[in-house]
């Protein structure tokens, strides 16, 4: 299935360091186009890929909504299935660019609670749309044998621990518990 879908060319902007209040230690900042559609000229998105230590969190967001302050949760309503799956896997597709840098890099991704602004609906935090989509292809793409992946569907995130850390299970509590000093979860 995956195999069919190319990803959009990605551009790097820039590496940037945290503002006042942020969690991660400097994030990696990339755009792309989406193709046009009937509905709407091209789209550029935002991907940002934030170190956490040596975890990467990948996140993207459709550019026109930079300012919004959930600008991750909104549904634009503007691509179809295959493009959708464009986008999720021109994202994946940075890993292993982050790898060839940081080659003991793990990864994280977590499925934001979807917004419709249209039928003016909010998902649930738990087990959501996006974070199924994100571990389905997370599965197909990334392999066992560099990755551990776990699931954390109470908070809709997944996680995929480099092999090369030794001890996966230590490794991926040492990440959990990182991840929960570092921001607010409603467990």
């Amino acid at each position: 299935m995956l195999e069919n879908i190319s990803p959009y060319k990605c551009y790097f902007i820039q590496k940037a360091s945290p503002a006042k209040g942020d969690a991660f230690d400097f994030s990696y900042i990339y755009k792309f186009y989406t193709d046009r559609t009937d509905k709407y000229q091209r789209l550029k998105y935002i991907i940002r890929v934030e170190a956490h230590d040596s975890v990467f969190a990948l996140k993207f967001y459709a550019a026109r909504d930079r300012k919004l302050d959930k600008k991750y949760n909104r549904i634009l309503q503007a691509h179809g299935y295959t493009n959708s799956l464009r986008i999720f896997v021109t994202c994946a597709y940075l890993v292993p660019e982050i790898l060839r840098k940081h080659p003991n890099a793990s990864f994280a991704i977590n499925g934001a609670r979807s917004i419709d602004i249209y039928a003016r609906k909010t998902e649930g935090k738990d087990n959501n749309q996006r974070f199924r989509i994100y571990k389905v292809i997370s599965n197909m793409l990334f392999t066992r044998d560099r990755f551990e992946h776990y699931e954390f569907k109470e908070i809709s995130s997944y996680l995929m621990v480099n092999r090369i850390c030794g001890d996966v299970n230590a490794e991926k509590d040492r990440i959990k518990e990182m991840f929960l000093d570092r921001y607010e979860f409603n467990l």
